[in-house]
């Protein structure tokens, strides 16, 4: 029984791939699949000039991992989200709870 973490989300990997002007991209693959407790945020706007656009964001709590960190993604409902923040309680443990935001395409 899994309890309260009943969605399930990838985590994603980030590969740099050397690009022709010296530089490197990004590619992001998915990486191992973690059951969690997710939860719809509200959410927040972002944009350029007048131009404002809304990004989802959700709450996905885990279990404990290594290689989680800020700038990190992860999957959930087909849509790509970037940790911005990772969170624990001292009084609920071993959980971690993941902030993410749309990545826009």
């Amino acid at each position: 029984m899994i309890g309260k973490l009943r969605h399930q989300i990838d985590l994603l990997d980030a590969t740099r791939i050397a690009d022709a002007g010296g530089g490197a991209d990004v590619a992001w693959t998915p990486g191992p699949s973690v059951w969690a407790r997710v939860e719809r945020l509200t959410s927040s706007s972002g944009g350029m000039g007048d131009r404002t656009t809304p990004f989802k964001r959700v709450s996905a709590t885990i279990r404990p991992r290594a290689g989680l960190a800020i700038g990190g993604r992860f999957r959930f409902a087909g849509l790509d989200y970037e940790i911005v923040s990772i969170e624990s309680d001292d009084a609920r443990p071993p959980r971690v709870t993941l902030i993410g935001e749309e990545v826009s395409s």
